[in-house]
């Protein structure tokens, strides 16, 4: 006899697969796009022409997001995984709030 998907996958593991998928998509987007804006104004304060600060920290954000989503699913759990990225973004975001205050 066949099992049903639901016997073969219980509901904690759906949920479990599910939280790090949007953890390792929206969160890891959401982490990215903080330490662009981040970079960027800290390389433009560095005296970095504001475009080439922009473009820079772009190219770097591919990589970035690579890590991010990585460090996302090597996660022993979906709550560590979004502490991690709590913990990234509240940093980076009170770094892009002072530099930008000081505009």
């Amino acid at each position: 006899m066949i099992k049903p998907f639901t016997a073969l996958f219980p509901a904690s593991h759906r949920w479990s697969v599910a939280s790090r998928t949007l953890a390792g998509t929206l969160g890891a987007y959401g982490v990215t796009a903080l330490g662009t804006v981040a970079l960027s104004l800290v390389l433009a304060a560095l005296g970095m022409p504001r475009a080439e600060a922009v473009t820079a920290a772009t190219l770097a954000s591919y990589a970035v997001f690579a890590v991010v989503a990585m460090a996302v699913f090597h996660a022993a759990s979906p709550a560590r995984a979004w502490g991690w990225l709590v913990s990234a973004a509240v940093p980076l975001a009170l770094l892009t709030w002072l530099l930008t205050a000081t505009r």
